[in-house]
């Protein structure tokens, strides 16, 4: 495997919504059309489930076009084996009461989602991507990035949020836990982060 990490630009955002239109997500269906879209949006869960594949896909194009939704690609040479969600905090407003607290105007990143291609996980695609989502919140003058990881015994293909061992390999804290949800922080500059509630 030659790899290479991408920062997802409008000139990427064809390559990113053909890679996951060709994903099958036979262990979640339901996932097939949601193109990254369900934590940018506020619509209620009815409405999110009568919204279409391409309609997903279609604001999922316009929006990279906007530079409102970003993140990041992995290649194998020139085919796409991954992607990882990544972006400023606030971007994410079905989180954004939750994650309010921890943020408190402060620029904090999150990392939010992977999707790594079946035939390349546990080749440590999902870490690479972690590492330059951190890399370039770092340099853009973030002060920290959250992580909101979801143990699932036995349950690995569900864990899209990514591992708590990988955060803590690039030193993210646990803070908090919720249920499952367990909420990291990895921080550049002082000055902590109160502990508020985030549920699952």
């Amino acid at each position: 495997m030659k790899l290479s990490i991408e920062r997802l630009t409008p000139n990427l955002a064809k390559t990113y919504v053909d890679y996951v239109d060709g994903l099958s997500f036979e262990h979640e269906p339901r996932w097939s059309s949601c193109f990254c879209r369900w934590y940018h949006t506020e619509c209620s869960i009815e409405e999110w489930q009568k919204r279409t594949a391409a309609e997903n896909r279609q604001e999922a194009l316009e929006e990279i076009a906007r530079g409102n939704m970003r993140g990041y690609l992995a290649f194998d040479q020139d085919k796409c084996i991954g992607w990882c969600n990544a972006n400023n905090a606030q971007q994410f407003v079905r989180l954004r009461s939750h994650l309010e607290p921890f943020i408190e105007g402060r620029k904090i990143g999150c990392v939010i989602c992977f999707i790594i291609h079946p035939e390349y996980r546990g080749r440590g695609v999902a870490r690479q991507l972690l590492a330059r989502a951190i890399e370039d919140f770092k340099n853009d003058g973030y002060d920290g990035v959250l992580a909101l990881p979801v143990e699932m015994e036995g349950d690995r293909q569900k864990m899209y949020r990514g591992t708590l061992s990988m955060y803590r390999e690039q030193g993210f804290q646990l803070i908090e836990e919720h249920d499952s949800v367990r909420v990291m922080f990895l921080e550049f500059v002082e000055g902590g982060l109160p502990h508020e509630n985030i549920p699952g």
